[in-house]
């Protein structure tokens, strides 16, 4: 690490929220990258499983509050408002830094002192932390490719100058679902989105995580966030899983004699349904449950490829 690097002051957030089974490792993560100059603050929303106690036999090594919160965005512009370092990203409490990420960051921005954004690849692992290759979908992108596309940023890999945040604001705490995502969308209207085709980061996939749940909702907000920005149609990364979606939805409000509902709904698949889109996989996700969803998310890219070559 030559001087430059070491003089660049990174400041990593973590929003917390029950998160005891996962965080420890998380926090080993970070620590154990050995950079000299290193900022450590996780924002926790007053946990109840453990994860205080965590928390406290770390906290000679990091800065941590415990408070109730409105969600994860809220979370997460707490610590940014509470950060001092020339370089900020976020890292959630069941994700990891591979070794040597800070110092790959950190040389990154010194050689390259007019960018702004940073983001790298993400290896996908399992619940058990068993490695699943490389996460799909990463990729140089810029606004438009953000907009019309989708989300080809995965958000522990990525990483910016903290002036950056006083230019095109903190996160936007109305979302649940895509708060990175629509975060993404605002700085590339302004700045070059740099990719290095590195991995930086573990991002792991379980059943109790929060893109997991709720996909109704999630999907619903990516169409909002689409529109905000120009696009009247969800981005095309996402259309299959939006289609899909409506029908387990029509399927589900049929079951339980919703007739308006499942017509709503029946007409939102038929309206978004196009012979090209692979829904298959989708569906069966769907059809397992979170579980499901969790391993659809992992392997989508070798089905869709196998589908493809079919």
């Amino acid at each position: 690490m030559n001087a430059t690097s070491q003089s660049l002051k990174i400041s990593v957030i973590t929003p917390s929220f029950n998160q005891a089974q996962f965080i420890e490792r998380t926090i080993q993560s970070v620590l154990n990258q050995n950079y000299p100059q290193l900022e450590y603050i996780v924002v926790d929303g007053g946990s109840t499983d453990g994860t205080l106690d965590i928390l406290t036999n770390y906290q000679t090594h990091l800065s941590w509050i415990s408070e109730a919160d409105q969600g994860q965005a809220e979370a997460i512009n707490k610590g940014f408002k509470l950060a001092t370092g020339e370089i900020v990203c976020w890292l959630n409490a069941d994700d990891e830094f591979m070794p040597d990420t800070l110092l790959q960051v950190a040389n990154f921005f010194s050689h390259h002192p007019d960018a702004k954004f940073l983001y790298g690849d993400a290896e996908a692992v399992d619940e058990a932390g068993r490695a699943y290759g490389r996460r799909g979908n990463v990729k140089p992108a810029n606004f438009r490719d953000l907009v019309s596309q989708g989300d080809f940023i995965v958000q522990p890999a990525a990483f910016w100058r903290a002036e950056l945040l006083g230019e095109v604001g903190l996160l936007d705490e109305t979302l649940r679902y895509c708060l990175d995502y629509e975060f993404w969308l605002r700085v590339s209207q302004k700045y070059h989105l740099h990719y290095v085709p590195l991995t930086l980061a573990r991002e792991r996939f379980h059943a109790q995580a929060k893109t997991t749940q709720a996909t109704l909702r999630r999907i619903q907000e990516i169409e909002t966030v689409a529109r905000r920005y120009g696009n009247p149609q969800i981005p095309h990364r996402f259309q299959a899983e939006q289609t899909a979606v409506y029908l387990a939805e029509t399927l589900r409000q049929a079951r339980s004699a919703h007739w308006s509902k499942a017509k709503h709904f029946g007409r939102l698949t038929l309206r978004s349904f196009s012979p090209s889109l692979h829904i298959l996989p989708h569906l069966l996700a769907l059809s397992l449950g979170p579980t499901g969803v969790t391993w659809m998310r992992l392997h989508y890219d070798l089905l869709r490829s196998k589908l493809r070559s079919s």
